[in-house]
C-alpha cells in the first residue's frame, strides 16, 4: 500500500510538472494604452513550478507605471514570490520581492521594467495568482543627470557618474577602445571627425552604459550599439583642424536608464560659461603617454582657459571654434591617447552640459599641460541639422 501511494503522488508530481509554465514575454508599451498582465490559469491558481517573465518597455522619454496584486494562500512567505525590476533587469539582479498578499504600485526608473512570478516548488500546498496592469505615462524629456551627485594622472570614476560616455570600438581590431563619444539623444552620438576617418560604419561599435571593460556582467546597463552612418563635420580636414566634430547615427534607438544618458547640449545657455570654469574629461584611454590603456572609466579635472592664453601657453594658434583645457593644479592631469573623441563636461543646475569634445594636445601627463577640443557651442547650427527635436534642451 506505502508503494502505491508514492507511485501515485509521484504520478501527481509529474502531472503539476507538466502543467507548471516556464515562459519570457516582452511588451512594447504604447503611450497611455493599458495593458493587462495575469498570471497563467488566472483566475485560477498558477501551476506548481511556474516561472515567467515578462520585460515592458516604452518608448523614450516615458516611464512605466504598473499596479499590481499578488495574492497568496497561506499568506506566507513561502514558496511564491514576485519580483520587479525598475530598472528593467530581467535577470532581476537588483530587483524588489514580494512573498506576501497585497497589491503594490511601481514606476520604472526609465522607459523599461520587468517583473517576475515564481514558484519555486512543485510540491508546495501554497497557491497564487498574479494581476496586473502596466501603462506608459510621457514625462519631460531629461538629459545630463549623473549616478552620484583613469585619465591620465586622473582618478577612476564612479560607475555610472558619466552615463553619457561612449566607449568606441573597432571591430576589425583586438584593441578595446579606439576613441570615446557622448550620447546626446537616443539615435546620436557625438565625437571627434579625425576618430572617424579610414573607418566605415559597419565598423563600428558603441559601447554604452559600461565602466569595466575587462567584466561582462560587471553593469547591468552595457549594452553595444551598431552604427548606421557617420556624419563629418563638412569643413574638417585633418587632426588638428578646428572643425573636428561628427557624429554617429546608431541602427537602433539607444535605451535609456541609469547608467546610459544623453548629455545636455548647451541649445539656449546664454549663461553657460566657457572660460575659467572647472570641468570634467573622462575616457578609457592610456594612464600616460606611450602606456597602457585604462579597464576602468577614468576622470580628471581640469580648467578652461580663454583661447589667447592657451595660443601663448600652447605657442599655436588656437581658433574661436575651440577650447582649451589646463592642468590648473599641475597633477599632470590630462587627456591622453583614445581619449579622442570624448567630453569636456561642464555641471550646471545638478546637470552635466557637452562643452567640448577632446582633439588633441602634446606629449600627455605633463604638469601644467594644455589640451585642445572642440567647442561645442560654435557647432550648435551644424548640430542642430541632424539631431533637431531629438535633443533635449535644459
Amino acid at each position: 500500500m506505502l508503494k502505491l501511494q508514492s507511485a501515485s503522488w509521484f504520478l501527481l508530481l509529474l502531472l503539476a510538472l507538466a502543467d507548471a509554465q516556464q515562459c519570457s514575454w516582452q511588451y512594447n508599451l504604447q503611450t497611455n494604452q493599458p495593458i493587462n498582465i495575469t498570471s497563467s490559469n488566472f483566475p485560477s491558481a498558477l501551476p506548481a513550478g511556474s516561472n515567467c517573465r515578462y520585460l515592458l518597455k516604452a518608448p523614450p522619454n516615458h516611464v512605466i507605471q504598473v499596479n499590481c496584486r499578488f495574492e497568496v494562500y497561506p499568506d506566507i512567505c513561502q514558496s511564491k514570490i514576485l519580483f520587479i525590476s525598475r530598472d528593467g533587469d530581467i535577470q532581476f539582479r537588483d530587483a524588489e520581492r514580494y512573498c506576501r498578499m497585497g497589491q503594490l504600485s511601481r514606476t520604472s526608473n526609465y522607459q523599461s521594467l520587468a517583473l517576475a512570478y515564481q514558484s519555486n516548488s512543485a510540491s508546495t500546498q501554497q497557491r497564487a495568482r498574479l494581476s496586473c496592469q502596466a501603462v506608459a505615462r510621457r514625462v519631460a524629456c531629461d538629459c545630463g543627470w549623473s549616478q552620484p551627485t583613469r585619465i591620465t594622472n586622473g582618478v577612476e570614476a564612479t560607475k555610472h557618474e558619466f552615463p553619457s560616455t561612449v566607449g568606441l570600438r573597432d571591430v576589425s581590431s583586438n584593441q578595446p577602445i579606439f576613441c570615446g563619444g557622448s550620447i546626446v539623444s537616443d539615435r546620436f552620438i557625438v565625437t571627434a571627425a579625425h576618430c572617424t576617418t579610414q573607418r566605415s560604419p559597419n565598423r563600428i561599435l558603441a559601447l554604452v552604459g559600461d565602466h569595466d571593460l575587462t567584466s561582462a556582467s560587471e553593469s547591468i546597463f552595457a549594452l553595444q550599439y551598431a552604427i548606421q552612418n557617420i556624419i563629418a563635420h563638412p569643413a574638417y580636414n585633418n587632426i588638428g583642424d578646428s572643425n573636428d566634430i561628427a557624429l554617429l547615427r546608431t541602427v537602433a534607438a539607444i535605451e535609456f536608464s541609469r547608467g546610459v544618458a544623453p548629455i545636455c547640449l548647451p541649445f539656449g545657455q546664454t549663461q553657460l560659461a566657457e572660460t575659467y570654469e572647472i570641468v570634467d574629461i573622462a575616457g578609457w584611454g592610456t594612464l600616460g603617454f606611450g602606456l597602457s590603456k585604462s579597464n576602468t572609466l577614468q576622470k580628471a579635472s581640469l580648467m578652461t582657459i580663454v583661447n589667447a592664453e592657451c595660443s601663448v601657453r600652447y605657442n599655436a594658434t588656437i581658433a574661436p571654434n575651440q577650447v582649451c583645457t589646463y592642468d590648473y593644479l599641475g597633477l599632470g592631469q590630462d587627456s591622453c591617447q583614445y581619449d579622442s573623441g570624448g567630453p569636456v563636461i561642464i555641471r550646471q543646475r545638478s546637470r552635466m552640459f557637452l562643452l567640448g569634445i577632446i582633439s588633441y594636445g602634446r606629449a600627455c601627463g605633463q604638469r601644467y599641460g594644455i589640451g585642445v577640443n572642440t567647442r561645442i557651442s560654435a557647432h550648435l547650427d551644424w548640430l542642430w541639422r541632424y539631431v533637431g527635436g531629438a535633443v533635449c534642451a535644459r
